[in-house]
């Protein structure tokens, strides 16, 4: 991952202060990591826009108690899943009508009692008609940057072929499959674990 991303005793370090206040803030939503483990551990970026330390700057108060306790995360948003689908002819991806953004990957909201699994495997069916399996989970963003959305990236397979095609004319423009140099140019920002993922997958994405 390089190291623009760091632990949470990394971070704490380097801010001066405790492991522990700085989960508190991350659990308060005072701070928001970079993305989560599949082990479930805070990763963090401290500089750059949106970093950690610019996280601190505009660090709201912690809030007062109030009579009730509401959350205050409430109401939950379910969360974003997208299915990184690799294959021999590369990674798949979709453009969008909106552009928001313009370039993709099979993804959408969970539906309640879904699982990521699940939600993965009907996205992908639903958006380019290619029936996948998901083999594990590679990272999660618990904040998007541009949407603020909690989003968790699988990755999967297809099974029985990869012929694909626009399922979701509302939405999608055009699917396809692309190699991983194609998806740098094409997916700007790619979040690094699944840069990660697709770099040992299909290795230097030319062949």
């Amino acid at each position: 991952m390089g190291d623009r991303y760091v632990t949470t005793g990394q971070a704490a370090d380097a801010l001066g202060v405790s492991a522990v206040t700085l989960q508190r803030w991350a659990h308060a939503g005072q701070v928001t990591p970079a993305y989560r483990t599949p082990g479930g551990h805070f990763r963090w970026q401290l500089d750059g826009p949106g970093g950690l330390r610019d996280q601190l700057r505009n660090r709201p108060p912690e809030p007062a108690a109030t009579d009730g306790a509401p959350d205050p995360a409430a109401p939950l948003r379910p969360a974003i899943v997208a299915a990184i689908v690799t294959s021999k002819l590369g990674v798949l991806i979709e453009r969008r009508h909106d552009g928001k953004p313009l370039w993709t990957f099979p993804a959408g909201e969970a539906e309640p009692g879904e699982s990521p699994e699940d939600t993965a495997i009907r996205e992908a069916k639903e958006e380019t008609g290619l029936l996948i399996k998901v083999s594990h989970v590679i990272g999660e963003r618990l904040k998007h940057p541009a949407t603020g959305r909690h989003l968790i990236y699988v990755a999967a397979r297809p099974y029985q072929g990869t012929a694909v095609y626009v399922a979701d004319e509302a939405e999608l423009a055009e699917v396809r499959w692309v190699t991983l140099a194609e998806a740098d140019g094409l997916l700007p920002g790619m979040f690094e674990p699944v840069r990660e993922h697709l770099k040992r997958t299909l290795g230097n994405g030319e062949s």
